[in-house]
């Protein structure tokens, strides 16, 4: 009898290590949205969670999105013309090392990943808000390897948010915090705070502030200035016009539909293909670089730029293609990394040409 009390208790001590959480914005049990689809997905940071990405190494955001992205196109809840999108926000991660997890397990704590995810209609308007918590306890050779840990834990979160951007949260998955009753004075000084018609937002590209009040005291937070790509635009191919999605090559017409919603988001912009008919598209400074991962993650071959922001950069020939690729990619590495040795666009082509018309390298002396 004791020693199955034992098992049970020891069972319960791991298994809190390995769960996953919702909180709504408005600390309800039962929610009464239920989204059928979104457009698109967009994982980002807080300015926080980017200061602990350096300890944190195996967190990856574009694995998350990875992840989010698979799981809603499985249950056919990713489409272009749906009437929502997904802002995930990634406002705390903690990773054990590998040495942690393998050696102590769950003494060594838990691997957490926590954000808040917002679904915003066409207007961008937020209609539903909640935060995602989940957390991974094992350890040892069996669970404590790195990639079974980040798997369970991008799984974990993408199961939790689309069940409840689906209405299908279980209960036993919710967390309600409680609250304090609030003292007469204090709503009375609530009040008198300048709400959100009295803040102004700055536009990008401007260079204007944003006013709001902070635990008493104005803070002026001033804007960033647009974001624009790390890289040297290429130049037009004239392979197509900007709106012909019918020219898009290899592609099914799912993703022609999406193309067009492509050229409704903001810049910096970029919609990449590849010959498998794989696709994407992503927004923001490393826009490039997001859509070909999230692309190549769905096939086996290389996908290419297709359109950044309004020019068509597609080109018909094989080297080129290639040449303008890896020039691309090669100028983002040397902006992003100074003082790395990237290969030269000769080497590039050398690369890109079939086996029988590449010249031998010279030995080295």
């Amino acid at each position: 009898m004791l020693k199955f009390g034992g098992v049970i208790l020891l069972s319960i001590f791991v298994l809190s290590g390995c769960a996953g959480t919702v909180h709504r914005e408005n600390n309800a049990m039962k929610s009464s949205f239920s989204a059928d689809s979104v457009s698109e997905v967009e994982v980002r940071m807080t300015e926080e969670a980017q200061k602990l990405q350096a300890s944190n190494t195996q967190f990856s955001t574009k694995m998350l999105l990875g992840y989010l992205e698979r799981k809603l196109d499985g249950n056919d809840l990713l489409k272009t013309d749906s009437s929502y999108r997904l802002q995930v926000t990634i406002t705390r991660f903690r990773i054990r090392s590998s040495f942690s997890a393998v050696m102590w397990g769950i003494m060594a704590g838990t691997d957490s990943v926590e954000g808040k995810v917002r679904v915003l209609n066409r207007e961008g308007k937020q209609v539903h808000a909640f935060d995602v918590s989940a957390s991974y306890g094992l350890g040892g050779w069996g669970g404590g390897q790195d990639g079974m840990r980040m798997n369970w834990l991008y799984g974990k979160f993408a199961e939790l948010t689309i069940a409840e951007l689906t209405g299908k949260t279980e209960a036993t998955a919710v967390r309600k915090e409680k609250r304090e009753p609030v003292a007469p004075q204090v709503i009375q000084a609530r009040q008198k705070e300048p709400g959100d018609a009295q803040v102004a937002t700055a536009r990008e590209g401007n260079t204007s502030t944003r006013s709001a009040a902070v635990a008493g005291t104005a803070k002026t937070v001033v804007a960033k200035p647009a974001a624009r790509h790390n890289f040297t635009m290429p130049e037009d191919s004239s392979f197509a016009s900007l709106n012909n999605a019918d020219a898009i090559p290899y592609v099914d017409q799912r993703a022609k539909d999406s193309y067009a919603l492509y050229l409704t988001r903001p810049k910096p912009r970029a919609y990449v293909v590849s010959r498998s008919g794989a696709w994407a598209y992503r927004i923001g400074k490393d826009a490039l670089t997001n859509a070909l991962a999230v692309c190549e993650a769905k096939t086996q071959s290389t996908c290419y730029p297709y359109a950044i922001d309004d020019h068509v950069v597609w080109q018909s020939d094989n080297v080129a293609r290639e040449t303008m690729r890896r020039n691309v990619l090669a100028e983002i590495a040397i902006n992003q990394n100074a003082g790395t040795v990237v290969p030269t666009a000769e080497e590039f082509v050398q690369d890109a040409l079939p086996p029988q018309q590449q010249q031998p390298q010279q030995a080295e002396k």
